[in-house]
């Protein structure tokens, strides 16, 4: 405040130097100028004067000093006079208040002070606090490890060890820790439980010794680069300049007492964190076997010899060794630990090549699925009631969104996928002989059974291992300690079991398990198979025909193919048995869904071409394929260079193209209907039961069903077409031939009456009913397989092409009959004078017959004669000889 006093002052004595030149540049003008310059002035003055009042006025402040006058003329014309009297009480003033400030600094660094030495006292109790916790745990891990230098001293107590003589050797033992030791034996419970809270105690410490740590980094790192205003000389003369008062309110300065203490202890703490990771470990294994010895005795044979504890005891210590290791973020060591003594001697004590082709050749993995249920059965009896406490402890369902296995779990604890599963897979995988045993058989269905067999047990491992025998049972198992009165009898529900198998499924070793599977090759093998099979059922009916018996499967199925789905010839009965044969359990694995589907599509596919290349003539019945005459030796197991004859195969008959015999297309035309419909209805059933299981929903069966009817689909289409062209094309063009070949003898209605003096006719010609006879018969034979969505359009349209070649037929007759008659006009007359009814009329009244039966034919198939065209030119051409059959009945007149 006094540098700008000072600076205010200063100011004022250079406007007063100017003010001195301007008084000096005045008295220097002529009077005239210093009357108008006053008059100036005083006009200003008075302006400012009354702009001024009126602000005054304006404002209360104002107006309370409007009593000093009605103007400013009453004023001072210059403050410099009052600004000169106030300045020794403005300096009083500002000494005063640098006094204040000095006492008010004074008093705020007494009080933090104070605040400093009140934050050391609390750090101080609590570093007292965190070396008693220390020690206390220093002690109980140092008394575990007398516990087992003692142990393994004295091989004969196994179980129930002695705590006296490591007592002893403890370290700052006080007079109450001896009075806890009564008759020598300390609890073996409350060590253990001891071990869980120096873990505790160690995880706090080595929590404060981070926090320590980064704190002291922190401090030196911005002591280095100047930015700490604590510890910076010039931040006190800043906030002086500033103006900031100092105040109680600001924080302290940083203290790194508690810091560079637990610096000095690190080592100790990190001894203390090693040495606790090794009592809990070995304590755990400890438990594990005797409880493992425990579950596996005979309740017959009475207790076990130098064992004290229950299984409920058992477990509550396993419980504490197990949370201290995840305490100490070592959830990894619990599943290693449990891996390496609980679960690794059980495998390697049951898996071997002997047990593996138990029952069977050698080679055939016949013991595969007995081997894996005992494996199962036998870790569920041993650590059945450990895996659901670990699940019940660790296990956290309030944790979704995430694909990992371990975050699934808290703390990493996952004994059940990477305690169990885990070494089971890796035993699996790790011998070269088991491994290419079980995953590379060579052989389709050994390869099906072992998938099966690790698919079924790895689906079911959860369930088998956390679902409690008393629970499944429906009561106890009888044991005297049944775990009840500790509350350790663990039921866990659905969902907690069904987290757990999604763990084992999203586990690395699951993909890595699963990616030893060959399976496109399974598939391979599979699909050769039934590709062979057909192809070898297409060749023999190549040779042999339709008839031929080419159904490879067992002769059950096939009364049931023929009694289900409605097949008749071989080859779609071979054809629907191989479909079916896709999806029998022992052929048909899950992964391979879309590929089974893809080949049930080309095996139908495969069949098409081959029915539809015959019905086009390019491929011929009774031929020997290529293929089959070039390897013939090969077939009837001869040698290449063998100099046996090749077995003669009977032939059909002489090669012919069956696309040509309507019957042979109708037959397969139906049972590609069949075929057709099977695959949208039936062999979607199929499909769907294969891939369902006792857990599949309704609702995923629907998805499935509706997932398969659209693949399937393609199918279909490719079929509908082929049963459209046999029927509308090859079935009306042959049997449109066959009708047509008697209208060649509408041309011997003539010479039947020419110049034979024969009586007029009374019946139609009997060709007429031999016209639409082959469309009769094939009507009677098919009449029962025939597509309802062919309907009569086929029929029509024989009759259609039929009657208008018969109407052109009968033209052309009746345009001849019409040229002779007027050639032999004169013998004509005379004709008709003799028996009444020239030789032209009797061909008409012929043709008028005919006609009338051949239309009564047409309506015996099914088809209205009114919407024939040709039918209708019949009656044209004919209707003349209407009233010759009328004069005839009339008997000439």
């Amino acid at each position: 405040m006094t540098d700008n006093n000072n600076k205010n002052l200063a100011n004022g004595s250079g406007n007063h130097a100017t003010n001195q030149d301007k008084e000096e540049m005045i008295v220097a003008m002529p009077t005239s100028g210093l009357e108008s310059k006053l008059k100036t002035l005083r006009e200003k003055s008075n302006q400012h004067s009354q702009i001024l009042t009126q602000k005054l006025a304006s404002s209360q402040s104002g107006q309370n000093l409007l009593h000093i006058g009605t103007s400013l003329s009453s004023l001072p014309p210059d403050l410099h006079s009052l600004l000169t009297q106030l300045h020794p009480v403005l300096s009083a003033a500002e000494t005063t208040e640098q006094q204040q400030i000095q006492k008010l600094q004074a008093l705020v660094q007494h009080a933090n002070e104070i605040r400093a030495e009140q934050r050391r006292m609390v750090n101080a109790a609590d570093c007292a606090e965190l070396y008693q916790d220390l020690l206390a745990a220093e002690r109980d891990v140092k008394r575990d490890a007398n516990i087992r230098r003692n142990a393994g001293n004295n091989k004969t107590a196994r179980f129930s060890v002695t705590f006296a003589a490591a007592k002893d050797d403890e370290d700052g033992a006080t007079q109450e820790d001896s009075k806890s030791i009564f008759g020598g034996v300390l609890d073996e419970l409350d060590h253990v439980m001891s071990l869980e809270r120096a873990a505790h105690t160690t995880l706090c410490l080595v929590k404060d010794l981070q926090s320590s740590n980064a704190q002291v980094t922190a401090m030196t790192t911005a002591k280095a680069t100047g930015t700490n205003t604590a510890n910076n000389p010039d931040s006190k003369g800043a906030s002086a300049t500033s103006g900031a008062l100092p105040s109680l309110r600001a924080p302290l300065e940083d203290d790194t007492e508690r810091a560079q203490l637990l610096l000095k202890l690190a080592p100790r703490i990190r001894r203390l964190e090693a040495d606790s990771i090794t009592s809990l470990s070995h304590r755990m294994e400890n438990v594990l076997n005797r409880f493992q010895i425990l579950r596996e005795r005979d309740p017959q044979d009475g207790p076990v010899e130098g064992e004290s504890r229950t299984e409920s005891e058992l477990l509550i210590m396993l419980g504490h060794s197990m949370r201290g290791l995840a305490l100490l973020g070592r959830g990894k060591e619990v599943e290693s630990v449990f891996a390496r003594v609980a679960i690794m001697p059980l495998i390697r004590s049951k898996v071997s090549m002997g047990r593996l082709d138990e029952g069977g050749s050698r080679g055939e993995c016949a013991g595969l699925f007995s081997l894996m249920d005992d494996i199962a059965t036998s870790i569920t009896k041993a650590f059945g009631p450990v895996l659901r406490l670990v699940e019940s402890m660790f296990h956290a369902e309030s944790m979704p969104g995430t694909t990992e296995a371990a975050a699934n779990s808290m703390m990493g604890v996952d004994l059940v996928t990477a305690g169990v599963w885990v070494p089971i897979a890796t035993a699996l995988m790790a011998d070269a002989g088991i491994k290419m045993a079980i995953f590379s058989p060579g052989i389709a269905s050994i390869l099906q059974a072992n998938y099966l067999a690790l698919d079924t047990f790895l689906a079911e491992l959860a369930e088998r291992l956390l679902v409690a025998v008393e629970a499944s049972n429906g009561g106890t198992e009888g044991r005297a300690d049944a775990c009840i009165s500790l509350n350790m009898n663990v039921i866990l529900e659905k969902s907690a079991i069904q987290a757990a198998q999604d763990r084992i499924y999203l586990h690395p070793k699951t993909a890595e398990f699963s990616k030893k599977w060959n399976l496109p090759i399974y598939y391979q093998l599979r699909f050769g198979e039934s590709c062979n099979r057909l192809n070898k059922a297409v060749t023999t009916t190549q040779r042999e025909g339709w008839i031929a018996d080419v159904f490879a499967g067992p002769p059950e199925d096939l009364e049931k193919l023929k009694n289900q789905a409605g097949f008749e010839l071989p080859l779609f009965l071979e054809l629907y048995d191989i479909l079916l044969g896709l999806w029998r359990p022992d052929v048909i694995l899950r992964p391979l869904t879309h590929r089974f589907l893809r080949g049930a599509i080309q095996l139908v596919g495969r069949t098409i071409s081959f029915i539809s290349e015959g019905m086009e003539g390019k491929i011929k019945f009774g031929e020997i394929p290529p293929e089959e005459t070039n390897n013939g030796t090969k077939e009837n197991g001869q040698g290449a260079d063998s100099d046996a004859a090749p077995v003669e195969r009977p032939l059909a008959r002489k090669p012919y193209s069956w696309g040509e015999s309507e019957g042979d297309v109708g037959a397969v035309a139906w049972e590609l209907t069949i075929l057709e419909s099977t695959i949208a209805h039936e062999y979607v059933d199929t499909v769907v039961g294969a891939l369902s299981s006792r857990d599949t929903s309704e609702t995923e069966q629907s998805e499935l069903r509706n997932l398969a009817a659209e693949v399937l689909k393609e199918t279909s289409e490719q079929i509908n077409p082929l049963i459209d062209s046999a029927w509308n094309t090859y079935i009306v063009n042959i049997l449109t031939s066959k009708c047509s070949n008697p209208l060649a003898a509408v041309k011997g209605v003539a010479a039947t009456y020419r110049m034979t003096n024969r009586p007029p006719p009374t019946m139609a010609s009997p060709f007429v009913g031999t016209i639409l006879r082959p469309l009769k018969e094939f009507q009677n034979e098919f009449e029962s397989r025939t597509p309802d969505r062919v309907g009569s359009k086929w029929r029509e349209q024989i009759i259609m092409t039929v009657a208008d070649r018969y109407s052109v037929a009968v033209d052309e007759l009746i345009q001849t009959v019409a040229r002779t008659e007027v050639a032999l006009k004169n013998r004509k007359a005379k004709r008709a004078a003799v028996g009444g009814m020239s030789d032209g009329e009797k061909v008409k009244l012929q043709l008028f017959l005919d006609y009338k039966a051949f239309t009564e034919h047409v309506r015996e198939v099914g088809v209205d004669p009114t919407i024939v065209k040709g039918v209708d030119k019949l009656k044209q051409l004919t209707v003349e000889a209407e009233a010759l059959l009328e004069r005839q009945r009339n008997g000439g007149k």
